[in-house]
């Protein structure tokens, strides 16, 4: 085997085992856990959505997070 084969087929079983590690079955009686607003991505998003505004505010721009975009300072 070419070592350019050997490399490719080590990084495929690494990046297979990489993935099948992040599955997991989760029981009805444990998502209660993970339906608690400590584990989401996002825990306040009332507070998330006020510090955005602050920097877009301070940046003078907006966009790249969500589906509104627009960019620059407002100066024609």
């Amino acid at each position: 085997m070419s070592t350019c084969v050997r490399y490719a087929l080590g990084s495929s079983l690494i990046a297979l085992c990489v993935v099948l590690a992040g599955c997991a079955t989760v029981k009805p009686w444990e998502r209660e856990a993970h339906a608690r607003r400590g584990m989401q991505v996002e825990p306040d998003p009332a507070s998330a959505a006020l510090d955005q505004h602050v920097y877009e505010y301070r940046e003078g721009s907006s966009g790249g997070y969500n589906a509104h975009s627009g960019s620059g300072c407002g100066c024609n």
